[in-house]
């Protein structure tokens, strides 16, 4: 059983979690979730989640990214995601969340899509 690993970095007002581990039912979905709730609680609710070490993905994980998601979105920010694995990938378009989420392949482009949202 590995641990979610969680490392934080800044970028103006955009969060970007790296996530290292897997995100599954009761071992990386709880510690991502607090993070993120912790996050939103503190007015940093731009956030990107890097998901390129995530070596596994379940349906809890899943669920509870879509339910942070709208965490963020309720209180005026964003959930995006970055470096989905092919899984990861799968997984969105199978739950068709790949046309809810922004995805990307850049980490610039992730936080300059935050810019975007603000232009009127």
């Amino acid at each position: 059983m590995s641990a979610m690993r969680i490392t934080e970095r800044h970028v103006g007002d955009v969060t970007i979690l790296e996530l290292e581990g897997r995100l599954i039912l009761e071992e990386g979905e709880v510690p991502l979730r607090d993070r993120v709730d912790r996050l939103v609680g503190t007015g940093r609710v731009n956030i990107v989640l890097d998901l390129r070490k995530v070596t596994r993905l379940d349906s809890a994980g899943i669920g509870m990214l879509a339910c942070k998601y709208l965490t963020a979105f309720r209180k005026g920010g964003r959930l995006k995601f970055l470096h989905l694995t092919s899984r990861a990938g799968e997984l969105m378009q199978v739950t068709k969340l790949d046309g809810v989420f922004e995805i990307f392949e850049s980490e610039e482009e992730a936080v300059r899509s935050f810019s975007a949202h603000r232009e009127p």
